[in-house]
């Protein structure tokens, strides 16, 4: 029992990271109706951020992760003028295009800048364990449930307690109307990319302590997040953290009680499932709802 409990902690707390990770990909996807293929390099770009600002730069850990957020919010924003900004009228396949390819050389400004040896960011709570019903319980994966908990009941408040909000809301059922209205689509759109940016600097500096910083850690969180949307639904925030907790639970527990040689494939398992039975996944829409 003590056992179970410790590892469906920790299956939350990774599965928070991927939640985080996708929703960055839900917000980008309702907004613009684009799949952001660079979103597992923006999650490995976030931790170096914190690797270049708490490791090299020796910078107070609080004041790290402030400046690693801050940075990749720069970043999101850099991406939107430089990537989806010019691209925006060509076809929805060109900006994917774009995002697969600066994705690719993020990797490889990655590699150059920072080599290809891994880097361990160091947790604001140490290596300090808790004594839950005797179960020894990492205080950094609990820490990682609370502020994932509450940065996504700050995106709700911004979401559908502010204006910012209910513009990005508008936007996205529909751009056209949204402009004639006189709502700031562009900024809008910027606000978007750069907060998605910012839950992945939050789940690269969450995940950081928990795994090596590498330049390849973004593809299994990408490919993690993303049968975290299709399992919960494209374009549901709610089924973002859904299928972000449940893939993380069935990562954690397939590789301690089944095996951990194809832990990676029963999350898939489970998400070519609800494409072939439910493809809107749990709260999303059926296509034809739509309109």
């Amino acid at each position: 029992m003590q056992q179970l409990l410790q590892l469906v902690v920790n299956g939350v707390a990774l599965g928070s990271v991927y939640a985080l990770a996708a929703i960055g990909f839900v917000i980008v996807y309702s907004a613009t109706g684009i799949v952001n293929f660079a979103a597992g390099q923006f999650v490995m770009l976030g931790t170096f951020f914190g690797v270049a600002a708490i490791v090299q730069a020796k910078l107070p850990i609080e004041l790290g992760y402030f400046v690693a957020v801050g940075g990749m919010a720069v970043f999101g924003l850099l991406f939107f003028l430089g990537v989806h900004l010019p691209l925006r009228k060509r076809p929805v396949v060109s900006v994917i295009i774009g995002t697969v390819a600066v994705g690719i050389a993020m990797q490889n400004a990655a590699l150059l800048i920072w080599g290809p040896w891994p880097a361990r960011m160091p947790s604001p709570f140490g290596d300090h364990t808790l004594s839950l019903a005797g179960a020894t319980i990492s205080v950094h994966a609990i820490a990682t449930i609370v502020i994932t908990a509450v940065l996504i009941a700050g995106l709700y408040a911004l979401l559908y307690r502010t204006g910012v909000g209910r513009s990005m809301r508008a936007i996205a059922q529909d751009t056209e109307a949204a402009r004639l209205i006189g709502l700031p689509v562009t900024l809008t759109l910027m606000a978007t990319w750069v907060l998605a940016a910012a839950c992945s600097a939050f789940a690269g500096l969450l995940v950081g302590p928990m795994w090596f910083a590498d330049v390849n850690m973004g593809d299994p969180v990408a490919l993690k997040a993303f049968a975290a949307t299709v399992i919960g639904g494209f374009g549901s925030v709610p089924g973002a953290i859904l299928g972000g907790v449940f893939v993380g639970l069935v990562e954690i527990l397939g590789a301690s009680y089944l095996t951990s040689t194809y832990k990676d494939l029963l999350a898939f398992a489970v998400m070519i499932g609800f494409l072939l039975l439910r493809p809107q996944g749990i709260f999303g829409e059926k296509i034809g709802d739509r309109g």
